[in-house]
């Protein structure tokens, strides 16, 4: 593993890729003090999970409308700049959140904007790795950038549950705000790399790749069920912050050997059944979830689904590099990141309304359930 983490060993000479992705570290390190307990923030505010449900279908109609926006302005001005206006308004996210007390503007606008934050942040993220990232080792690149955003990830969950036991919600905003500014400077510190041009979706040919829309859909659906309802089963187990944030960033650490493993056999093995293994192992993790009833269950539960969620990142990872080198990267990303949110809004949408009338319990228990079987719908990604 020597050298594993020199990222000048792996990319071309240069400083601007070392502060690029400096400044996801610190993005995601902000991100990551608020992110598991943003459900739990909503709940304690005295919403139900019928309307927690409700703000993530919001969300991905901000994400849905803004998209054209956002491929737009990556064609015409660059990737980096679009990072910038994400990070902005994921400032604006927390400042809105913050005020949303109940049903008012504030708690519609802040699910707008979040999804908003979505489409500005994946498509010119995706878009930049996959043009900087040589075919053949990236898995290795894939893994290596991974662990790098986990560690950030797995920081902020333990020190965000610490703030807001000890100080509230209010002060956890501010650390996560304080935190996102130097990110964006970082950002503005590195030139635009990004082929500037006019866009054009005459460039993509959407029956060929229509059954990466269809798979990004399962698989975006089962990423935000999970994180709307996973946190609320947990809170209700343990009910404690600190300890909850502890439970994430011990799972993430452990999980950060599955990089290092799948990063070698990605490059090495078939791809397509690297990812149908994956995808199979965390659906079956995902659906033995609702069984947990104490600590040791969550404890245990959760360190399975990080590290078999990450076992997935990265195949999915990978084959969307690969489809994005065959096609014009931004028309690409646009149409996939479109159809993936209409599915994944659709399943919000009808999950919602399917479970009006269930009890808390069963909508958890439902809803992880769905969840699981979501993701194995990861694998109609074009082989």
């Amino acid at each position: 593993m020597k050298n594993y983490f020199d990222l000048r060993k792996i990319f071309a000479p240069g400083e601007e890729l070392k502060i690029f992705y400096a400044s996801v570290f610190f993005f995601n390190f902000a991100s990551s003090i608020l992110q598991i307990f943003i459900p739990l923030y909503l709940f304690g505010k005295g919403f139900s999970v019928g309307l927690i449900l409700l703000f993530f279908a919001v969300s991905q109609m901000g994400r849905l409308f803004s998209l054209p926006i956002c491929a737009h302005l990556s064609s015409s001005f660059g990737a980096k700049k679009n990072l910038v206006l994400a990070y902005i308004l994921t400032i604006f996210y927390f400042l809105f959140l913050q005020s949303a007390n109940d049903l008012s503007l504030y708690f519609w606008l802040s699910a707008l904007i979040f999804g908003v934050t979505q489409s500005f942040f994946w498509l010119p993220y995706l878009v930049h790795q996959s043009k900087i990232s040589p075919n053949e080792k990236r898995g290795k690149i894939a893994a290596r950038l991974m662990i790098y955003s986990t560690i950030a990830n797995a920081v902020g969950p333990f020190l965000g549950g610490i703030i807001i036991a000890g100080f509230g919600f209010n002060y956890a905003f501010l650390s996560a705000i304080l935190i996102i500014i130097p990110a964006i400077g970082l950002l503005l510190l590195t030139p635009e790399v990004s082929k500037i041009r006019k866009i054009k979706f005459n460039l993509i040919n959407v029956g060929k790749i229509y059954p990466d829309l269809i798979a990004n859909g399962f698989f975006n659906f089962q990423a935000y069920l999970n994180f709307a309802i996973w946190p609320i089963f947990i809170f209700i187990i343990v009910s404690r912050y600190q300890t909850i944030g502890f439970i994430q960033t011990v799972s993430l650490f452990i999980s950060l050997s599955a990089f290092y493993l799948v990063g070698n056999w990605t490059d090495k093995f078939n791809r397509g059944k690297i990812l149908f293994l994956a995808t199979v192992s965390n659906s079956a993790v995902g659906a033995l979830r609702p069984l947990a009833n104490s600590l040791p269950g969550v404890f245990l539960l959760n360190i399975a689904s990080v590290f078999t969620t990450n076992l997935q990142a990265i195949p999915w990872n990978v084959k969307l590099q690969e489809h994005l080198d065959q096609d014009a990267r931004t028309e690409y990303m646009f149409i996939f990141e479109v159809g993936g949110t209409i599915l994944t809004l659709l399943g919000f949408l009808i999950f919602v309304a399917l479970t009006q009338t269930m009890s808390l319990k069963d909508v958890l228990v439902y809803g992880l359930i769905i969840s699981a079987l979501a993701g194995l719908g990861a694998n109609m990604v074009r082989k």
